[in-house]
């Protein structure tokens, strides 16, 4: 009700005329408005507007959020028709005061309006500018129209921009490169200096230290989980002797696996410079990475046997112990990776400064402190008379690890880039699906050549998965335009234009976006016809986007929206829900009639 209440007062105070001594000064009380001229590193000049509140007002930005009314500037210079680009800082983030639960972004203070000016503006220009917001008090809004305008000839001389206080403001919101400040040398002072690296000696004798520790960090849980797990298995052989020769067998091929890992690790990141756990900045490795511990929680929890990492310690390992445990030592050193402990910063510091060669070295000596313990019982293996015997107890062990995984999956996937969440989630619905194949058709009631099959597909229907999920999109360019209601009713009936109405929740969308939607495919429709294409977001509640959705006779989506210029602009051609890249060539060609002439 607010909403109408507040559209509709703006709509008649946009239809009545102000005068500099009525209205407009009425609203100049409750906004201010103020001229600065400055001048870019380019040598182009820069108009700033500002607007202040006054005490106890706010008003709502470009951007408004969940609520209220966007602050429009429309800005031209001279008499031109076509008004300057106006650039708006983002806002402030507060509650709604009106409407509980809902968030929007609020102009609380002076707020400056970026106006870049042609660098041919003459200095006996003039810009006028017609600002259209809400002025909010605590408990009402007003809608305001402000007048102003500017004189370049009367303006003070123009200071440089970047010596301006709003100058790191300005670049935030263009595409300007920030001056790269010079480099200055620091000399860094540890309050332990007798623990800081100093040579090859200390630093072997520290990363054996700090890597046996690092066993018994909290952030090493989900690694114990596969550490415990293989133990377990090796304690399962009835005869004392056997349990012996098994647990020496398990844990030096483990201690294998650890120790291969930190060598490959060396060799990568001494060849390309890179800094410890700087690899899981990269989403290929977190999302593979993540459908390994989601293929172990499965196989954890019986969906399928998983025949080179057996975590299942109820089950007797009949076939390659030896590489079961050499893959399981060498996964739960990758997950580890991430991990830091005491005295392994000063190691690292010192160490990925050094040759390939002392890289190799002392990482070599990291994957002999971390695999000490399981050495430890290889040479006396009756350690593990602590260690209960296996029973129907460790079914439950089984079903926690299991747990455990799939939230340090879950961990994994919290750290991806945003856009590729949906991407990610389809990969790990594939390998469930290939997961249940698995075992469900590659079990030992089939033939051989059937089993191997039904492996290699799963495998490659995985990896496929992967590869598509972090494959950058075929096109950099920004092809589509974010939605401005304001703009939106500049364009319509001036030029075809193609909405598609989409949010974050939506799956159906993400789908149409990855198969229908491809920058590929739009790429080509757009050599064939003219159009811009607009996304309407919907992922949070916008009144506008939401009012236009259902003047389109929808109340969900995906819904795709093809406006043709001309006197056909009011009857809009809609797709609803899935669709093909057929049915979206067919209602281009109807809503926007006939080819791009050249």
């Amino acid at each position: 009700m607010r909403a109408c209440l507040i559209t509709f007062a703006l709509f008649l105070a946009l239809l009545t005329p102000l005068s500099d001594a009525g209205a407009g000064a009425a609203d100049a009380a409750k906004v201010q408005a103020r001229w600065e001229l400055a001048t870019l590193p380019s040598g182009d000049p820069l108009a700033v507007l500002w607007l202040t509140p006054a005490e106890g007002y706010k008003t709502y930005a470009h951007t408004p959020g969940q609520a209220g009314l966007p602050t429009v500037a429309t800005v031209r210079l001279d008499s031109q028709e076509a008004p300057l680009a106006v650039l708006y800082p983002p806002g402030k983030q507060v509650p709604d005061s009106f409407e509980k639960g809902k968030t929007v972004n609020v102009y609380d203070g002076p707020t400056p309006l970026f106006i870049p000016l042609p660098a041919n503006a003459q200095k006996e220009a003039r810009l006028t500018a017609s600002v259209t917001l809400l002025a909010c008090s605590a408990t009402s809004c007003w809608p305001t129209r402000l007048q102003t305008d500017f004189s370049l000839k009367d303006a003070p001389p123009p200071a440089p921009a970047s010596e301006q206080p709003w100058w790191p403001r300005f670049l935030t919101l263009t595409d300007a490169p920030a001056p790269q400040a010079s480099q200055p040398h620091f000399s860094p002072r540890s309050i332990t200096p007798g623990l800081e690296v100093t040579g090859f000696l200390m630093a072997v004798a520290l990363a054996l230290v700090a890597e046996f520790l690092l066993n018994l960090m909290p952030c090493v849980l989900p690694v114990a989980c596969l550490k415990l797990s293989g133990l377990l298995a090796a304690c399962a052989a009835e005869k004392e002797h056997d349990r012996h020769l098994t647990i020496r067998q398990h844990n030096l091929f483990f201690s294998f696996g650890i120790l291969a890992y930190f060598s490959l690790l060396a060799l990568v990141l001494g060849l390309a410079g890179l800094a410890w756990g700087q690899l899981f900045q990269r989403p290929g490795i977190i999302l593979g990475a993540a459908v390994v511990l989601f293929a172990l929680g499965l196989s954890l929890f019986g969906v399928f046997h998983l025949p080179m990492i057996d975590l299942k310690p109820t089950m007797r390992h009949e076939t390659h112990p030896q590489l079961q445990a050499f893959s399981t030592g060498f996964l739960a050193t990758l997950l580890a990776t991430p991990c830091s402990g005491p005295f392994l910063g000063g190691v690292l510091a010192w160490t990925l400064l050094q040759s390939v060669p002392v890289v190799m070295a002392v990482f070599f000596s990291i994957g002999i402190g971390m695999a000490s313990p399981y050495m430890a019982l290889a040479v006396k293996p009756d350690l593990v008379r602590f260690v209960p015997r296996p029973g129907a107890w460790l079914t439950y062990i089984e079903k926690l690890a299991g747990f455990i995984i799939m939230a340090t999956c879950l961990y994994f996937l919290s750290i991806l880039p945003a856009d590729l969440i949906f991407p990610a989630l389809a990969a790990l619905l594939v390998t469930a699906l290939a997961c249940y194949a698995v075992g469900a058709l590659a079990t030992l009631s089939h033939g051989g050549v059937t089993r191997w099959l039904v492996r290699i597909l799963a495998l490659t229907a995985v990896v496929t998965a992967l590869f598509w999920a972090v494959a950058p999109p075929q096109d950099q360019t920004p092809f589509w335009k974010e939605f401005d209601n304001t703009r939106f009713a500049e364009r319509l009936g001036k030029e075809n234009l193609f909405l598609d109405f989409t949010a974050d929740w939506c799956p159906t969308c993400k789908a149409l976006e990855k198969t229908v939607l491809t920058p590929k495919e739009l790429a080509r429709l757009q050599k064939k016809y003219t159009f811009q294409a607009i996304r309407v977001d919907l992922t949070q509640e916008n009144p506008q986007t939401m009012a236009l959705l259902r003047a389109l006779g929808s109340a969900s989506i995906p819904v795709a929206a093809l406006f043709p210029k001309g006197a056909n602009a009011s009857l809009p051609v809609v797709l609803r829900d899935l669709y093909t890249q057929t049915q979206l060539k067919a209602a281009m060609a109807e809503a926007f009639g006939h080819e791009k002439t050249h």
